[in-house]
């Protein structure tokens, strides 16, 4: 009687413990989950490493605003411009990886600069690639008084001319000058690069006939876009813009792959937990499947662009190679 007893008692203890065990275990998760929920209880900074104004600038205020008030907290733009967008970048790489400090990334951060700068102080494995957001075509444009009216006779005039043609681009390294030469080594051409300080100079020169060729963004060429002194021969980008049905891509005139438009993305510190990430992902992707905000982006020649952060981070890896191979093949150099 005692030795039953006994076990009875054993048994209860042991079923005590294992309730105990499974009501941590059941407590636990809802606290988890919580955690994981409670994101963000802070204000977060997003680094533009560009000055104001600009289509970083525009766009990234664009998205805060909006994705500021899904998640019920205040988004703060904060401009660090300065050396081809490194101050900023650099800025977020001392940032912790806690999900509260984002970054706006273009090319010249995401590809180029990797190879035109021996001295950054971080590491593309010091980022977490969160989501694109979109592509800014470019047009290559050349002034009327040199009679080209399309593209192969671009080419022709470029080929045939006794001189070195010159081109604009809105500075050394910049999306537009990598752009140009990666078109000059496709299509075994040679210019000289002018650099500008910034896109709207260098289609005012075109215009008024200073310098000949460029290609620029669509939102500083379109206010030329009937103005006789400047042609459109070419844009860069998978489709034809609906502003300018008649302007063809470049993969129309038979140059495939060629991947010539500037990019706009978002980074965060490497580390941020996935599920930050994730969230982040998905609210950019639904801010720019907003009709209001697409049609918003495209006046400013923005073209919405979604992809998930493995797409990004593949992407990246992609034309950073095909980038350091053509700023070395160009001998494009900033320090």
């Amino acid at each position: 009687m005692s030795n039953s007893i006994h076990f009875s008692r054993s048994r209860l203890r042991a079923l005590f413990r294992g309730i105990c065990a499974s009501t941590a275990l059941l407590l636990a998760q809802p606290a988890q989950f919580a955690v994981a929920q409670e994101y963000p209880q802070k204000t977060i900074k997003w680094i533009v490493p560009y000055g104001p104004g600009g289509a970083s600038d525009i766009l990234a205020r664009i998205l805060g605003e909006h994705i500021g008030a899904e998640l019920k907290q205040q988004i703060i733009i904060e401009n660090r411009p300065g050396a081809g967008g490194t101050i900023g970048t650099a800025a977020l790489a001392k940032a912790p990886a806690d999900g509260y400090t984002l970054a706006t990334a273009d090319n010249s951060t995401l590809f180029n600069n990797w190879h035109l700068f021996s001295n950054l102080s971080y590491k593309q494995q010091d980022f977490d690639y969160v989501a694109t957001t979109a592509q800014l075509p470019l047009l290559l444009v050349v002034n009327a008084n040199t009679s080209v009216k399309n593209y192969q006779e671009w080419l022709g005039w470029i080929k045939q001319s006794s001189e070195k043609i010159s081109y604009a681009s809105p500075g050394i390294g910049s999306p537009h000058h990598i752009a140009m030469e990666t078109l000059s080594d496709r299509e075994n051409i040679h210019m000289v690069h002018v650099p500008y300080r910034g896109d709207a100079a260098a289609i005012v020169d075109i215009v008024g006939g200073q310098i000949q060729t460029a290609l620029v963004g669509v939102a500083n060429a379109r206010p030329y876009q009937d103005d006789p002194r400047v042609r459109f021969l070419a844009v860069t980008g998978s489709s034809r813009l609906s502003s300018m049905p008649d302007v063809p891509t470049f993969a129309e005139l038979g140059l495939k792959d060629f991947q010539g438009s500037a990019e706009q993305g978002i980074i965060m510190p490497a580390g941020v937990p996935q599920d930050i990430i994730n969230r982040w992902n998905k609210e950019v992707a639904k801010a720019l499947e907003i009709p209001a905000i697409r049609e918003r982006l495209e006046t400013l020649g923005m073209y919405p662009v979604i992809s998930s952060p493995d797409e990004f981070k593949s992407y990246v890896n992609d034309r950073a190679k095909q980038a350091g191979e053509i700023i070395k093949k160009s001998g494009i150099t900033i320090n």
